[in-house]
């Protein structure tokens, strides 16, 4: 998650930005510049419910607003599929900067992206040679990789910028035989709990990797869904069990059904117990 982002106050100065743009689409810019869910690269995952959420609008206002920026503006691009969105311009105010505190978040974030062509969209925008160089090698190695499918949600394992090549390709071909493996685990595992539509199985599957937890975590989230009853959406609930750790909460009446007996009759001696006992039936004599 950023910490804080830059902007330039230019971006009110701007002609463009002073004549044409509305109120909204300021605002609506300086979140997509600024939100928790931003990056280094420019290149980041985000929904138009959270946007609605943060800006306090309606989905229908935010998917105004993002068709507006990508056809009107044209100067963000976004894929409803991965729901990545990338700044044109956000190479030439944040990536100005080197150094190998830089560049090792640069290959980290990059590896992280879905859709290549995504960071194809922002290489124009970066002046700093040797930053673009690491964007260029990026996708040319991602969009060459027999790894690389663009039919999948999955996450890509792509070599780090400045590493002897031929070494990290047969690395990342072996993990990429690896993440296979573990995807085909992962998918058995949910159709052992739910039969699921394949594209509901892959927003799963994805929720689940970056959540960078073992299969066990997986299947305590399946089962918190499995007994849960009145659940209308199994997808929906199973991904946001694995966001934010959902636990499976014992019901009170069960536990109160005999924990409590315990702590009730357990305090009594046997001899109190049957006293008890006795009064209760001369008491019920009584109006028998």
């Amino acid at each position: 998650m950023a910490v804080f982002r830059q902007i330039y106050t230019s971006f009110w100065t701007d002609p463009k930005v002073q004549e044409e743009w509305t109120p909204e689409d300021k605002f609506f810019f300086i979140l997509l510049l600024s939100n928790p869910q931003t990056t280094q690269i420019g290149v980041y995952q985000v929904t138009k419910k959270q946007l609605a959420f943060w800006m306090g609008y309606s989905e229908e206002s935010i998917r105004a607003l993002m068709d507006r920026f990508i056809n009107h503006h044209k100067c963000i691009k976004y894929n409803p599929d991965t729901r990545e969105i990338a700044i044109k311009n956000w190479g030439k105010y944040n990536l100005t900067k080197g150094g190998k505190p830089i560049v090792d978040l640069l290959n980290k974030e990059l590896k992280e992206v879905k859709d290549i062509e995504l960071i194809k969209y922002v290489i124009p925008s970066i002046e700093k040679s040797d930053i673009r160089k690491i964007f260029e090698d990026y996708y040319e190695m991602a969009r060459n990789s027999d790894s690389y499918d663009t039919s999948t949600i999955r996450e890509r394992i792509v070599p780090r910028y400045g590493d002897n090549n031929n070494k990290n390709n047969n690395k990342n071909n072996n993990k990429n035989n690896n993440n296979n493996k573990d995807d085909s685990v992962v998918v058995d595992k949910i159709k052992q709990y739910f039969d699921l539509e394949s594209k509901d199985i892959e927003k799963i599957v994805d929720v689940f990797i970056h959540t960078g937890r073992g299969i066990d975590y997986l299947e305590e989230k399946l089962r918190l869904v499995k007994n849960t009853d009145g659940v209308k959406s199994i997808t929906g609930y199973l991904i946001k069990a694995l966001e934010e750790d959902y636990k499976p909460i014992q019901s009170k009446f069960n536990k109160n059904k005999f924990h409590n007996f315990n702590e009730t009759f357990g305090q009594y001696t046997d001899e109190e117990l049957k006293n008890m006992a006795t009064r209760g039936q001369l008491e019920e004599s009584k109006f028998g």
